[in-house]
C-alpha cells in the first residue's frame, strides 16, 4: 500500500498561523525572525537598574500568566512576559495579549497580610503618580483599574500562595503601551493618549514608585495615600452600577475605607464592599 505524504505548510501559512497565536514571525532568506514592536527585554540591563540578581528575573516570550509563573517559581522576584495566553483578571477572568506591545509584569511583594486588601489600590496610585503629568485624563477606578477618560488602559491583580516559606504575594500589572488594533473598543493604549515612554522606562519608574509607596504603606497605612486617592478618583459622589455576583444595583459611591473597601449607598442603606465591579453610567 502506498503512503500519503503530508503536505508541508508554506511559509505564508506558517506565518499566518503564528500571527493567529499572537507571535509575529516573519519569513525571509530561508530563516524566521521574530518581529519585536519594541526592543526586547535585556536581562543584564534590568538586573542592574532594579538591583536584582539576574537569576531573580524571569523573561518569557510567551506564557500562560506571569503571575502564575512567579507564584510557582520561588527563586524569582520579577517576571516579564512578551505575551500571555491566559492572563488573570478580576473574578477569575482570563484574557490573552498581543506580542511585545505592552507591559506585562509580576513582582513579588513583601507586605503584611493586614495590607493585602488595600495594596492593589496603592499599586494603582503608584502607576497614576508616574503618568499623571503626561496624561491629565488618567484616573483610578476602584479597586485596581486605570482608565483614560472612558477607556481602560491598565489593570492590576494581587495573588497569594501559602508555601513552606510562608505567604508569597505576587502583584501583576498589565499596561497597554503601544497602538494595537487587537485591543477591545473599551481599551486604550498610552501611545494613543500621547505618552511616548518605552516599556523599559515605564517598568523602572513604576517599580521605583512601588518600592517607595509600599514601604510608606507599612509605616503609615492608607492614610498616607488618601489625598492622592482623592485626586485619582473620579467616581466619588456619582451614581454607578455596582455588580457583585448576580446582583446589580444603581448606587452612589461614597468613599474608600482605610482597608481598601468601598463605601456605597444603594438608596436603602450604606454598604461597605470588598469586591465587585463598577460600571459607569453613560
Amino acid at each position: 500500500m502506498g503512503h500519503r505524504v503530508a503536505r508541508q505548510p508554506s511559509d505564508g501559512q506558517r506565518e499566518q498561523e503564528a500571527r493567529r497565536w499572537g507571535i509575529p514571525l516573519i519569513a525571509g532568506n530561508g530563516s524566521w525572525q521574530l518581529e519585536h514592536p519594541e526592543r526586547a527585554w535585556d536581562l543584564p540591563t534590568l538586573a542592574s537598574a532594579l538591583q536584582l540578581g539576574e537569576e531573580e528575573i524571569g523573561i518569557w516570550p510567551l506564557c500562560d500568566s506571569s503571575n502564575t509563573r512567579l507564584l510557582a517559581e520561588s527563586h524569582l522576584r520579577l517576571g516579564l512576559a512578551e505575551a500571555q495566553w491566559s492572563g488573570h483578571g478580576q473574578r477569575g477572568r482570563h484574557w490573552h495579549s498581543s506580542f511585545g506591545k505592552h507591559l506585562y509584569c509580576s513582582l513579588v511583594v513583601e507586605i503584611s497580610a493586614a495590607y493585602a486588601q488595600v495594596l492593589p489600590v496603592v499599586a494603582g496610585l503608584g502607576v497614576y503618580q508616574v503618568l499623571r503629568e503626561q496624561i491629565p485624563a488618567l484616573w483610578l477606578k476602584w479597586p485596581n483599574d486605570l482608565w483614560i477618560g472612558q477607556r481602560k488602559v491598565a489593570g492590576l491583580l494581587l495573588e497569594g500562595r501559602h508555601g513552606a516559606e510562608g505567604q508569597r504575594w505576587v502583584l501583576g500589572l498589565g499596561l497597554n503601551v503601544l497602538a494595537d488594533p487587537d485591543l477591545l473598543p473599551m481599551a486604550i493604549s498610552l501611545c494613543e493618549a500621547g505618552c511616548r515612554m518605552t516599556r523599559l522606562e515605564l517598568l523602572l519608574a513604576i517599580i521605583q514608585q512601588w518600592r517607595v509607596d509600599f514601604a510608606q504603606l507599612e509605616r503609615s497605612g492608607f492614610a498616607a495615600f488618601r489625598q492622592r486617592w482623592r485626586e485619582a478618583d473620579r467616581l466619588r459622589g456619582k451614581q454607578v452600577e455596582f455588580a457583585l455576583g448576580g446582583e446589580r444595583k444603581t448606587c452612589q459611591v461614597l468613599d474608600i475605607q482605610d482597608d481598601g473597601r468601598l463605601c456605597i449607598d444603594d438608596g436603602i442603606q450604606q454598604r461597605i464592599v470588598h469586591a465587585g465591579e463598577i460600571r459607569l453610567h453613560p
